[in-house]
């Protein structure tokens, strides 16, 4: 298949980023070509991209400002890449789309696709939409536009359940993938671990790594004093001050680690084995590939059960749930206390093999494969 795959910022280190570059490399071993569709890329993704073609949003200004000057700017540039080439599908690999709108409108015989991460933009505030736009993003003026996608993904039924109550729009569910660095190495089963909490994300108030903080301070370590916590989390340009309070939060407690850069996978892997418990604090999120990367390095997950999340593991057999932060503060100190739990750790490893790229880009080839058109 020749297949557009649009993401309008992969220079960021998300799950939406990380899961993009993900499928662009897995689809073009799976022998389809790919271009993309971007305002910036990094370095990690020029080496991980096989053979892809990459184009770039116009930057041309043309006398219209805001949303309309970016939507003008996204228009031109669809235009110059189906006066290019053509495609056998479009794939929007983020919640917007005023992109698979404008398809229609520039080639109307390409059919489309949308992966959702969620039906609508949590991160939106009064202060932030600027960032949001420089990045060709559009929140709040595309929650009419779903139906403008031929096929719609959801990344978890918790997302495909939103989508139908708020716009009673169904789709096809495909749970993400994390990279194959992942599963490269089989971690020791049988290590015995510290009692070490992680926890991964972009520093953004959603992900409540403030709470975590308060919580592990004031409750964990008075129940296990020898208790540790390590954050792995990049900075977003969208919340600068929520980041440099993490930062002053995590410098005034001892035994607090803050890693504030993207790590590669083989960095992350190394994180992920000093612990013996991942912490989730976001209640409502969507998925959540953290955790899973966690999960395939046999370290046990605390998830919020009102989440996507909550899909992955079953309480006590294969990870742990909760549904108040008295509940998870509970089942972290019983972990740490517990000893190893070594069954438990097995099966959240185990759990975590079907998240693997070949899975993901063969069930998205399935879903965008459209023999009529």
């Amino acid at each position: 298949m020749r297949i557009l795959i649009i993401h309008p910022h992969l220079s960021i280190t998300g799950g939406s980023e990380v899961l993009t570059k993900t499928l662009i490399d897995e689809l073009a071993k799976l022998g389809h070509q790919v271009s993309v569709l971007t305002s910036s890329i990094n370095e990690d993704l020029s080496r991980r991209a096989g053979n892809a073609r990459f184009y770039f949003f116009d930057r041309e200004e043309y006398g219209l400002e805001g949303v309309r000057g970016k939507v003008l700017q996204v228009y031109l540039s669809l235009a110059r890449i189906f006066d290019s080439e053509s495609f056998d599908a479009a794939l929007v690999m983020i919640q917007e789309p005023v992109y698979n709108a404008l398809i229609r409108i520039v080639s109307p015989g390409t059919p489309s696709a949308i992966y959702i991460h969620y039906p609508y933009e949590e991160e939106l505030t009064g202060g932030n939409l600027p960032e949001f736009l420089e990045m060709f993003r559009f929140p709040g003026i595309y929650e009419d536009l779903y139906t403008m996608a031929d096929v719609r993904i959801a990344n978890s039924t918790y997302t495909a359940r939103a989508l139908y109550r708020r716009h009673g729009i169904t789709s096809y569910v495909v749970y993400p993938a994390i990279p194959w660095e992942y599963f490269e190495e089989e971690p020791d089963l049988g290590e015995a671990r510290g009692k070490t909490i992680i926890t991964v994300g972009r520093f953004v108030p959603q992900k409540r790594m403030d709470r975590l903080l308060h919580l592990f301070k004031e409750k964990i370590v008075r129940e296990v004093p020898d208790a540790r916590l390590i954050i792995v989390g990049v900075k977003d340009p969208r919340h600068p001050s929520y980041y440099e309070e993490i930062r002053a939060a995590a410098e005034s407690a001892g035994n607090v680690e803050l890693v504030d850069r993207p790590l590669p996978p083989s960095k992350m892997v190394e994180y992920y084995r000093m612990a013996r418990v991942y912490v989730h604090m976001r209640v409502g999120e969507h998925f959540g590939m953290a955790p899973v990367e966690a999960m395939s390095q046999a370290v046990i997950p605390v998830i919020p059960r009102r989440s996507g999340l909550a899909e992955l593991v079953s309480d006590g057999f294969d990870g742990f749930t909760y549904a108040a932060d008295e509940e998870a503060v509970a089942k972290v100190v019983r972990i740490l206390k517990a000893g190893d739990l070594p069954d438990i750790r097995r099966r959240c490893y185990l759990k975590a093999q079907y998240f693997n790229p070949r899975r993901f880009a063969q069930e998205i080839v399935s879903y965008i494969t459209f023999p009529n058109k």
